[in-house]
């Protein structure tokens, strides 16, 4: 195994587990990973399988219309800070007894400290229908970078009716998104 002896932050985008110290997705783990090496720690890694990274929290304007959603996407290597060992994969075990993490390919990296928290999948499917209905007929959500223009359009085009903004129960990321764009339309 591959052995980093400051800290392994483990980021896995749509993912089983999140690593930084406390963050949600959104390029938290690049941000604290450059905070570490100005810190003067030099073994630090992000496990990231993402070619792209998305400023997620601007997608409630990008679907109210106030922002365009290309503004919120950039190459993962333009946020992975200089320094920091970037491993292009994507994790799907830790090992807490081993110091160790594997990833999907099989891959094992040690570590002397790890720091995890748990991610959220979106569930698309949880709800009858609703795979197949988003992004048509008015159905739309600001939770994914190909659905929150269609949410401006769909707004900006309703002419007549009643639109339905919901909250999904139990934890979401960014709980105050759907009260935002009710606020924006």
């Amino acid at each position: 195994p591959c052995g980093y002896s400051c800290l392994l932050l483990l980021f896995l985008l749509y993912g089983l587990m999140v690593g930084t110290w406390s963050f949600q997705m959104g390029g938290e783990a690049p941000s604290f990973a450059a905070r570490l090496l100005r810190k003067g720690y030099t073994d630090v890694a992000v496990i990231e399988p993402s070619d792209k990274h998305y400023y997620q929290p601007l997608w409630t304007l990008v679907g109210g219309g106030q922002a365009q959603a290309a503004t919120t996407e950039r190459a993962e290597s333009a946020v992975m800070p200089k320094g920091a060992k970037w491993i292009r994969n994507a994790a799907s075990a830790f090992d807490p007894d081993a110091n160790t993490v594997t990833c999907i390919d099989g891959a094992t990296y040690e570590y002397d400290a790890l720091v995890v928290c748990p991610g959220i999948q979106l569930d698309w499917d949880r709800t009858e229908g609703l795979a197949e209905t988003l992004g048509r007929d008015g159905v739309s959500s600001n939770y994914r970078f190909d659905l929150a223009p269609r949410t401006w359009d769909f707004i900006r085009n309703l002419r007549s009716g009643t639109a339905v903004f919901t909250v999904p129960s139990g934890a979401i990321k960014c709980a105050g998104a759907p009260q935002k764009i009710a606020y924006l339309a």
